[in-house]
């Protein structure tokens, strides 16, 4: 199973948390060559811990890799086949083997596999950690040791949710002995909550799922407790935040008290989570709503959530109201001398680059100016431009497009249509 392997990829879940990531870097030890794939989107937590640490490991953009190139997925901390959507043209692919590492119950989604590990501890790091021990020849430096107990820890509450298992203390240990460094996991783990908000939050993880509406991303989850929990809004908070959704409904029975508590969080105007609860009662403003449902059906309100989801006439602006086009371009060989004149000509400050009508890259005057230091304005475009793209589909709202555009801290936003550039 740990042999090297000629094209083998590791991917994990939409909107990977610590113990995703964990556990790509644990399966990336333990298959030596293999490449750990990032995904499109991922949890406000690995963003936070990636800005600090991404050049100790090894994670290649998934639009990078080409099916044909794979004959092999590796896939961990998830199995159900709804979080893997911008995975399938590998899953696909005829005769690739996948393997599973995961943590998660069985679903009726879960992808068919050669081989699966999947065994019910709190963590998939978990997992990984204990056949990097077991293995014998393979040997952790710090970085993948402190990220792994990270995992291990985000996963189960420093080992205090009631999904933590004695392989998870066993785990942590052991990963202590390879050098974990403590104060960078505190510095990542989130503020503790009270025992039945932790109790809540693991719940209503694992019930989570999330709804695309006009490529607006809401979060339906469900949880159940036996009382009313004081500061369940914060827990469907943390839960919105984690993903990185635009907004959630959090849907909580509360058995012994006999009623359902809805509650609504949106980070985006146009999710108005009043008018969405007023029908069950409730109300509140565009940020927040709630309601309660006395003796409710907890499915019944999730169908009727679901409907009028469906129904709803979210309206945001979309990148394609924005975005200029048509969009200035220059070839991926021209001369630095041409592109400085283009943009003179039209007066703007950088272009993408294109190769055989495909984007390839984005250069701007500051690639220029040092063109220019070093005597280099002769050299082609290639030369100078940055080809670590990030682009947006023009039917995405420009919330995302802002917010891409600040954490890159980038300038210019290509926009792509079926891999056309159709914007900027």
């Amino acid at each position: 199973m740990h042999q090297p392997h000629n094209a083998t990829v590791i991917i994990t879940h939409h909107n990977a948390d610590l113990d995703a990531l964990a556990s790509l870097v644990g399966a990336s030890v333990l298959f030596p060559g293999a490449r750990a794939l990032r995904g499109r989107s991922i949890s406000p937590p690995v963003r936070k811990y990636l800005a600090l640490h991404k050049d100790h490991f090894e994670l290649t953009p998934y639009q990078k890799v080409s099916p044909e190139e794979v004959d092999r997925v590796v896939i961990v901390d998830v199995r159900d086949r709804r979080r893997l959507k911008e995975y399938e043209p590998l899953l696909q692919k005829p005769g690739v083997e996948i393997l599973v590492f995961d943590h998660h119950p069985a679903s009726a989604h879960d992808v068919q596999t050669q081989q699966a590990w999947v065994e019910p501890t709190g963590s998939c790091a978990t997992l990984m950690a204990e056949r990097i021990k077991d293995h014998g020849k393979l040997s952790l430096n710090v970085a993948p040791a402190t990220l792994l107990l990270l995992g291990i820890y985000a996963d189960t509450g420093k080992l205090c949710f009631d999904s933590t298992t004695p392989r998870d203390v066993d785990a942590a240990a052991y990963l202590l002995r390879q050098g974990a460094n403590l104060r960078v996991i505190n510095r990542y783990l989130s503020e503790e909550f009270s025992p039945q908000q932790q109790h809540l939050l693991l719940n209503m993880l694992a019930q989570t799922e999330e709804i695309s509406v006009s490529a607006v991303e809401i979060a339906l989850s469900r949880g159940q407790a036996p009382r009313f929990v004081k500061g369940a809004a914060f827990v469907v908070g943390r839960i919105m935040n984690m993903g990185g959704h635009d907004a959630i409904l959090g849907v909580i029975e509360f058995t012994k008290d006999k009623r359902v508590q809805l509650i609504g969080r949106s980070r985006v105007p146009y999710v108005h989570m009043g008018q969405l609860l007023k029908p069950f009662g409730g109300g509140g403003h565009a940020g927040a709503g709630a309601a309660t449902v006395k003796k409710g059906d907890v499915d019944q309100i999730i169908a009727q959530l679901h409907e009028a989801l469906a129904q709803a006439n979210l309206s945001p602006t979309r990148v394609s109201d924005l975005m200029s086009a048509p969009v200035q371009t220059i070839h991926h060989d021209a001369p630095l001398e041409d592109l400085e004149r283009l943009l003179k000509r039209w007066d703007i400050s950088g272009v993408p680059v294109l190769k055989d009508d495909e984007l390839c890259g984005v250069i701007s005057v500051r690639d220029i100016a040092k063109a220019r230091e070093r005597d280099l304005m002769h050299s082609p475009v290639s030369a100078f431009m940055s080809n670590e793209l990030k682009t947006i589909a023009p039917d995405e709202p420009v919330e995302d497009a802002l917010d891409l555009m600040t954490r890159e801290d980038i300038g210019r936003l290509p926009v792509l249509h079926e891999q056309r550039l159709v914007g900027i």
